[in-house]
């Protein structure tokens, strides 16, 4: 069964991902808030891999985005 997600909140949490993940110089409390939306989007996505729930998350997003026909 697939979870419901809220593609919101999903948005928001690939946009945080991305702000943080392309900072050089990360402070304790944003490498915190990394591993908090990593789980947080393993979470939503129903995958235990960070890296593989975020390009899920990615891939969920794109297809819910496209246009419909």
């Amino acid at each position: 069964m697939m979870p419901l997600i809220d593609y919101a909140v999903l948005r928001r949490l690939i946009d945080e991902f991305d702000v943080l993940t392309q900072s050089s110089h990360r402070s304790p409390d944003d490498v915190r808030r990394l591993q908090d939306v990593q789980y947080t989007m393993c979470v939503y996505t129903g995958v235990r891999n960070p890296r593989e729930a975020v390009a899920t998350a990615r891939a969920l997003l794109t297809s819910a985005e496209a246009p419909k026909v």
